[in-house]
């Protein structure tokens, strides 16, 4: 079974994805704060990360970078999500992103690109 962590600091919204996720037979780690996430990927081992640019107190982009960054999670697929930023935006900003999802999007569109990756 294929493993996501969710990153995403609005509760509901993180409900929602994760139940998504979980009926179609993914197993999910949601956390609402980018704090502990290295933590969580030694123990979790996620085939994917799914994250929010915006998270309360952090920048989705400053850890995605540390992400990049680190030799044990360099090979990490990456989905970064955001309202306050357009997919343009982050293509000019050359984060070198697996795939984005601008908020509000479709749960069918986010299963689509997830299922892509994995």
């Amino acid at each position: 079974m294929n493993r996501i962590l969710v990153v995403e600091d609005d509760p509901d919204l993180l409900e929602v994805i994760q139940l998504v996720l979980e009926e179609n037979k993914y197993k999910v780690f949601p956390l609402m704060t980018g704090r502990p996430i290295f933590k969580i990927i030694d123990e979790f081992k996620p085939n994917l990360i799914l994250m929010d640019i915006r998270l309360d107190g952090m920048d989705g982009r400053a850890i995605f970078k540390e992400i990049r960054t680190r030799e044990s999670t360099a090979h990490l697929p990456v989905i970064l999500t955001s309202g306050g930023f357009s997919e343009d935006y982050i293509r000019r900003s050359h984060l070198p992103t697996d795939d984005y999802l601008e908020k509000p999007f479709q749960m069918a569109e986010m299963l689509k690109k997830i299922k892509n990756l994995i």
